[in-house]
């Protein structure tokens, strides 16, 4: 019975001798894996997103230049308003009533302007036929000179009036769109108090402060996005001084007229930037964990992997640039590094594309 026993169970580790070699020999050659084929770069191109905002040429705050009472405000926040429109007026009834009192100024002394030509008319009759009117004559000559002076007072007087007349209307400098308001009508506003906000519609260009290392890129004209739109933009400042805050140049691009932006929206711009550095292009999904911290790929040779250790230089959309002791045309495992191992069989199923630069 004990030899029985014994029979049974040679024949049962040599069953599971047979099965796990059949396991080694067969089922590792199940492991299908896509090769990808590295080509040696010179270089590689870096991408680089910079960000800015849009800001408009010309954005001003509107104000009277006079003290006084907003009889009126025509457009309001959000509408188009055009160069010369009246946005906003003041009361002017105190200015009428002052035009009022110079009208009648004037006339009360162009009459004894009249009246004092007269008498100096009569005068220089008596002083032609030897009357005693000479005195008589000067008095009357500087009572003309004061009179004119008076008038030239009340011509002034009435020009300042109508300049404040018309500068109690509010007009736009230039084609806009109103941002804000800041008082409304009925209100007593003190000079140089902001009434409203005009924002120009046209002219609109984007600040970005620009790394010194990246200067070198930007070309007169550059594609630049704002709210998911591609503009080309023309460069009109390639920058006089260094931020403080950021140790950026601040340059400026203008965008095209055609462009309906708004004030303070993100704008982004992508640079690339050659680097000198032999390399390979490999997709990121080949990259593996290796040893303290290291990264590593599988190199495929004759149907066995064979670990990499490799430098990473760069990486993105998808794919890095590495520093690696391959050659051209090298195979390496192209994904799913997660289920393989230095050392195993594999069968290579598909040929992922190379990126070339």
């Amino acid at each position: 019975m004990a030899i029985n026993k014994d029979i049974i169970m040679k024949k049962y580790l040599l069953s599971a001798f047979i099965l796990f070699t059949s396991f080694i020999c067969y089922g590792e050659s199940l492991v299908h894996v896509a090769a990808y084929t590295v080509q040696q770069e010179a270089g590689y191109y870096q991408t680089r997103t910079l960000s800015g905002k849009v800001v408009i040429q010309n954005d001003a705050k509107l104000s009277f230049e006079f003290p006084g009472k907003i009889a009126q405000i025509y457009f309001d926040q959000g509408e188009q308003v055009k160069q010369g429109d009246i946005i906003a007026r003041q009361n002017t009834q105190l200015l009428v009533i002052e035009e009022q009192k110079l009208q009648a100024q004037k006339q009360r002394i162009q009459a004894q302007l009249t009246f004092a030509k007269l008498e100096k008319r009569r005068l220089a009759e008596l002083d032609k036929k030897n009357y005693s009117a000479t005195s008589a004559l000067d008095q009357v000559k500087t009572n003309i000179a004061v009179l004119n002076a008076e008038l030239a007072a009340i011509a002034a007087n009435l020009n300042e009036v109508s300049i404040r007349t018309e500068k109690a209307h509010l007009t736009a400098p230039f084609n806009g769109i109103l941002g804000q308001r800041f008082a409304s009508q009925g209100e007593i506003v003190a000079a140089s108090t902001p009434i409203v906000r005009l924002i120009e519609n046209q002219h609109a260009q984007v600040s970005m402060g620009i790394p010194l290392t990246l200067q070198s890129t930007i070309q007169n004209s550059m594609d630049i996005e704002i709210a998911g739109q591609n503009f080309t933009a023309q460069s009109i400042s390639k920058g006089a001084s260094i931020d403080p805050h950021t140790q950026t140049l601040t340059m400026r691009f203008a965008l095209p007229s055609s462009a309906v932006v708004y004030a303070g929206q993100l704008a982004k711009l992508t640079v690339q930037q050659y680097q000198q550095q032999s390399g390979f292009w490999v997709p990121l999904d080949a990259l593996a964990d290796g040893v303290r911290g290291t990264w590593q790929v599988y190199q495929i040779k004759n149907k066995v992997l064979k670990p990499i250790i490799v430098q990473l230089y760069y990486a993105h959309d998808g794919y890095a640039f590495i520093g690696a002791p391959l050659h051209n045309g090298a195979q390496i495992v192209a994904n799913g590094m997660h289920k393989l191992s230095a050392n195993i069989s594999v069968n290579v199923v598909a040929n992922q594309p190379t990126k070339v630069l």
